[in-house]
C-alpha cells in the first residue's frame, strides 16, 4: 500500500498540479484578454481617427464609405477602408502592401480635388534606421499636391524620389499612394 501512495506522490502529484496551474493560468490569461480587449479596439479606432484628421484637416467627421475597395496586386497591394470627410472635404484611404518586412498599413488623405494631402504608415515591420527611411515625413511629404502618378513603381515614376537604401520599402509606399488615388478615381472621386 505504501508502494502506490509514494508512487502517486511522486509521478501523479507533479502532474495534477501542473494541469491545475495550466488550468489557472489559461483561465486568467482569457479574463484579461476579455477585459483589455475592448480597450485596446477602441484606442485603435481613436489612433485611426486621430490620424485622418492629420491627414486631411479640412474634414469636420467622417463616415466609413462603404465602397467597393480596389484592389491594385491580389494579396499584396488592396484599399482597407475608405472614409469620406462628412463636409465633402476630401477621403481618407488605408491601404495594405506588402513591403521589405512583411505587410505595411499606410493611410493616405485625398481631397475633393484628388489631390495628396498627407500620408501616413501606421503599420509595419521593415528594418529600423534602413527601411523606415520611407516612412520619414521628409520622404512622404513629397506626395503632398500630387493628384496623379505615372507609375505604380517608384523607379519608373519621375514625379517622386525613392529612399536609396530603402527601395523595397519606398516602392511599398509609392504602391500604397497610387492604390488610394486609384481608389479615389474608382469611386468617382468624393460626392
Amino acid at each position: 500500500m505504501e508502494n502506490k501512495n509514494s508512487a502517486f506522490k511522486e509521478y501523479f502529484s507533479p502532474i495534477l498540479v501542473l494541469v491545475l496551474i495550466c488550468f489557472v493560468t489559461t483561465f486568467l490569461l482569457a479574463f484579461t484578454y476579455g477585459v483589455t480587449a475592448p480597450i485596446i479596439a477602441e484606442n485603435t479606432a481613436k489612433a485611426a481617427s486621430e490620424a485622418r484628421m492629420e491627414l486631411l484637416s479640412d474634414a469636420d467627421n467622417f463616415t466609413d464609405a462603404g465602397a467597393d475597395l480596389f484592389v491594385l496586386e491580389e494579396g499584396k497591394v488592396y484599399a482597407t477602408e475608405v472614409y469620406t470627410a462628412d463636409n465633402g472635404a476630401g477621403m481618407v484611404v488605408t491601404v495594405k502592401t506588402n513591403s521589405y518586412g512583411g505587410m505595411l498599413t499606410a493611410m493616405v488623405g485625398i481631397n475633393k480635388d484628388g489631390e495628396i494631402t498627407g500620408v501616413k504608415v501606421t503599420e509595419h515591420a521593415d528594418t529600423p534606421g534602413v527601411g523606415t527611411k520611407a516612412h520619414a515625413d521628409s520622404h512622404l511629404d513629397q506626395y503632398k499636391g500630387l493628384s496623379e502618378l505615372t507609375s505604380d513603381q517608384v523607379k519608373n515614376d519621375s514625379s517622386v524620389q525613392h529612399v536609396t537604401g530603402a527601395s523595397v520599402s519606398s516602392g511599398a509606399v509609392h504602391k500604397a499612394v497610387y492604390c488610394a488615388l486609384e481608389q479615389f478615381k474608382a469611386m468617382g472621386g468624393v460626392k
